[in-house]
């Protein structure tokens, strides 16, 4: 027992009544702890709205104007026919006219196929000589031969006779893009990091005012054949070390391609 007691005893340190000035700076030091999560909270947030906005599209908003406003291009036939006066080949003066003023209209809307289609038995020499003449005229009013085809069908009521009607005809084009209703629509709240919706609208719809045959927006022209001779000469003189271009005229000027850039 005596050895028990001669044990020493563990040492205990009376802990001291808090004060208000220790309460008060263990509540700062809570207070510091709480703004500085706070801050880093913040931060956080603040680095994940930026990086939103590096963040790929998605398909709507990649979408660009050539997808949300297309080209719609609308066609329809255009005819006219031809009166001949009995047995005669050429047109008169009121014909003529009429003829001129289709030929302007198939010339604005930038061409393509003007066909003549002429109503008449195989072996009718006065339809196949007006065909013809037709034809001429439309060439010197300013038509490409590649512009021009002419198609022959059988007389109406199997008729022989060379009174069939010969009608002009061709595919006019027009270009149109939808309404611009967007321009006012609301963007500040814009989670998807989209564009206008009307950007693209306007410079679209005066694109399509412009373009000169609408239907090649369809299909393109039929890419006409070069000139071999004006080929094979050019590829010559460029072997020889010789000018390609075409001789000039006297009244044009007499500059040269290869004077640029001296």
């Amino acid at each position: 027992m005596n050895n028990l007691q001669s044990f020493p005893q563990p040492f205990r340190r009376s802990s001291p009544q808090s004060s208000p000035q220790s309460s008060r700076k263990h509540l700062s030091r809570l207070d510091r702890r709480a703004v500085a999560g706070l801050g880093k909270i913040a931060a956080a947030i603040a680095c994940l709205g930026w990086l939103a906005g590096c963040m790929p599209n998605t398909p709507s908003a990649a979408a660009g104007p050539e997808t949300r406003y297309p080209y719609i291009v609308e066609s329809q036939l255009v005819t006219q026919p031809v009166v001949y006066q009995a047995d005669a080949i050429q047109l008169d003066r009121v014909e003529t006219g009429r003829v001129d003023a289709f030929l302007n209209q198939f010339f604005k809307t930038g061409g393509g196929v003007l066909e003549i289609r002429a109503a008449s038995a195989a072996d009718d020499p006065v339809v196949k000589a007006r065909v013809q003449a037709l034809r001429q005229h439309a060439l010197m009013r300013g038509a490409q031969p590649h512009e021009l085809r002419l198609r022959r069908v059988a007389a109406p009521n199997g008729s022989d006779s060379g009174s069939g009607p010969i009608i002009l005809s061709f595919e006019s084009s027009t270009a149109k893009v939808a309404a611009c209703t967007q321009r006012n629509a609301p963007t500040a709240h814009n989670p998807s990091n989209m564009t206008h919706p009307d950007l693209g609208c306007s410079l679209r719809r005066n694109i399509a005012a412009m373009i000169s045959n609408p239907s090649d927006l369809k299909e393109p022209q039929t890419e006409q054949q070069g000139d071999s001779m004006r080929r094979s000469r050019v590829i010559r003189n460029y072997r020889a070390g010789e000018p390609t271009e075409a001789t000039r005229g006297s009244k044009e000027s007499a500059g040269s391609i290869r004077g640029l850039g001296q």
